[in-house]
């Protein structure tokens, strides 16, 4: 029987490569990998959202988690974070020589940028996630497309398709994700991080029957206590 890392990574995988949209079956993964969506060492979790209303909309999915800094102060921030299914694309066929983005990416900045700027105005959303300071609430980023979802659009040259993709995204990142720390995700990054639990977790696994096999009782002058 599989265990359950197995039978997720095996159901996301699915859900990334089907047909249609896919968005809120694999937004249900988020919750095994979640600690990747917080860019600072978490404590605790204190408050996760789903489709959080608000008056311009519905934020995909939130997060709050109280952190602590270098000099041992904690506080509470929260991450807003807005979702794309893995079938849209990200960017598009502009000319030979320059890629926009999607609808679908606009569509997701659009969101983020109004449920970030009224979300850190209301009280409401601070007391929910146990907000005190507005500077403490955070944009968290988008989470779309796969990795062929890159681009939309008929290139002979996949070389040349791979690089104007890459230019697009890091003049983005440039000059409107990094100054706001604002990631932008591939649901292919995200089953790859459920590929790394369930590889952890076969290794805890084995670990913990290694004594089983390589320990005598009755004679322990060759047990390796180094770290594996």
């Amino acid at each position: 029987m599989q265990d359950n890392s197995t039978e997720n990574y095996n159901q996301l995988r699915k859900l990334i490569q089907a047909d249609g949209n896919k968005e809120l079956e694999c937004r249900a993964f988020l919750h095994h990998v979640k600690t990747a969506l917080i860019p600072e060492t978490v404590l605790e979790f204190v408050y996760i959202d789903k489709e959080r209303r608000g008056n311009s909309g519905d934020s995909d999915y939130v997060l709050s988690v109280k952190v602590q800094d270098e000099t041992g102060l904690q506080a509470v921030k929260a991450f807003i974070w807005e979702l794309k299914a893995p079938q849209c694309y990200i960017f598009e066929k502009e000319t030979e020589n320059r890629l926009r983005p999607s609808k679908e990416l606009i569509k997701a900045e659009n969101q983020l940028f109004h449920y970030f700027h009224e979300n850190k105005g209301d009280e409401n959303f601070k007391r929910d996630f146990q907000i005190v300071h507005s500077d403490n609430i955070y944009f968290g980023g988008i989470i779309i497309g796969r990795h062929d979802r890159w681009v939309d659009g008929d290139f002979i040259n996949v070389d040349k398709r791979n690089k104007l993709y890459e230019k697009a995204l890091t003049i983005r990142k440039q000059y409107i994700y990094d100054r706001w720390n604002i990631r932008i995700l591939t649901w292919d990054y995200i089953l790859d991080l459920l590929k790394t639990n369930q590889v952890l977790l076969q290794q805890t696994i084995d670990d913990t029957k290694m004594p089983e096999v390589l320990v005598d009782s009755s004679d322990t002058s060759n047990i390796n206590f180094c770290d594996t």
